[in-house]
This record gives structure tokens, sequence and C-alpha cells, in this order.
């Protein structure tokens, strides 16, 4: 199963060194000797449990016929043509979403979401705390090969082969639906933008339809919309 315990541990040490702060109400009973201490002794084993998440997911993914894996400190996603929901039950068991549930006093249980589209569907996993694995090993990685993706233009095409946006930031992530819309929705209002691009100064109908897609394109990408 996942752990998370060190990672977290390790996640809070990292940002206050980072931060230098020490005098405020986060850091008032640490220090920067002390965290340096404690990140030399204990790191190794978060580095560990931060890859072996890594190595769990993958080879979860993989044994149901994932095609792509995002892990990130917060977030885990995995995705694939079919719509196989087995891969969630097999990654977020019962057992593990309550002892996360407790582990970070959610007043409502934690759970795992899946998300579905004429192209694949998408499993995600989102937590309250940086705690699924280092920056050693966030990204996005292809699930055949184990290996991650560099390049940008071409995760984003592999998400959208699967009827999914892609999430900006280092690194990406698969946009959720809510959040965006289908692929076809998509596609519609950037060719509405495209459209009615010069004339958003001149009409308030024209002006509606380029900001539905410049207010989802801040914060998400597709192909025509990078």
């Amino acid at each position: 199963m996942l752990k998370y315990q060190e990672i977290y541990d390790i996640q809070k040490i990292r940002r206050r060194l980072k931060r230098g702060h020490y005098n405020g109400y986060y850091g008032q009973d640490h220090t920067a000797d002390g965290d340096r201490l404690h990140e030399f002794t204990h790191a190794p084993k978060a580095v560990e449990a931060s890859a072996n998440n890594l190595e769990f997911c993958l080879a979860t993914a993989r044994a149901h016929d994932q095609t792509l894996l995002v892990i990130k400190p917060y977030t885990i996603q995995t995705a694939g043509p079919g719509r196989d929901g087995r891969v969630k039950d097999a990654l977020f068991t019962d057992e593990w979403l309550q002892d996360h549930s407790q582990w970070i006093d959610s007043s409502s249980p934690v759970s795992a979401q899946m998300e579905t589209t004429d192209r694949g569907s998408m499993v995600g996993f989102y937590s309250y705390r940086a705690c699924l694995c280092l920056k050693e090993h966030e990204g996005v990685y292809d699930v055949a090969s184990g290996r991650r993706l560099t390049n940008r233009r071409d995760t984003i095409e592999r998400m959208w082969a699967l009827g999914f946006a892609a999430n900006r930031g280092r690194p990406l992530a698969f946009a959720r639906l809510r959040w965006t819309g289908s692929r076809e929705e998509l596609e519609l209002i950037t060719d509405l933008a495209d459209r009615y691009w010069n004339r958003r100064y001149e009409s308030e109908a024209a002006k509606k339809m380029v900001s539905a897609y410049t207010s989802i394109n801040r914060y998400a990408a597709w192909p025509g919309a990078w």
C-alpha cells in the first residue's frame, strides 16, 4: 500500500528550510540546524517510501491496462483507454482510505474519483497534505516503460487522446472534467474564440464566447490552446 507519513515529515522540513521562517507560528518549535539534522537522518526512508509509491502505482496501473500515471505530492492520477474501475480499488483500498482519512483528521471520509470520457477514463486521488511522493519522483509517466515524460506538448496530446485537457503546472496533470469540459466542448469554445476574437470589443456576445475560452485556458491546456 501507499506510504505517506515519512514523506510528509520530510516535506514539512524541506518547506521550512526553503522558507527559512523559524520565528513564526509554524516554525517556533524548530530550528534550522535541527531540521537539517533530521533531514539528513530520515530523508533516506522518505525517499525510499516515495520511490516505492511510484513503483507500486506503475505496477498497479500496468496490471490494469493504464497508459499514463501522474504522481505529485498531493495527487495521484492514472488513466487509460478503458473504463475498468478496478484500478481504483487496487490503488486505494477501503482500508487505506480509512487510515488516510483518520491520519489527516478529515471530517468526511476521503475517496478516489473516477472520471470517464468517450475515449477513456481517469482515476484520481487528491490528498490535503503533500504526502504522496517527494519532488524527486513527481511527474507524468508512461506506464508501459516506466519512463518520465518530459515533452510538454507530447504529454498534453496523450492526455487529449484520452479525452482530457491538461492542468497547467510543473508537472502537468489531468484536468478535472468538472472544471474544464469534454473534448468536444473544449473544441467548440476554441473554435468560437478563434472565430470571434477580433469582435470581442465590439459585441458582448463575442466577448462572452472569448471569455469562456480564456477563463479555462488560464489553467488548462489542450491542442490548439497550448
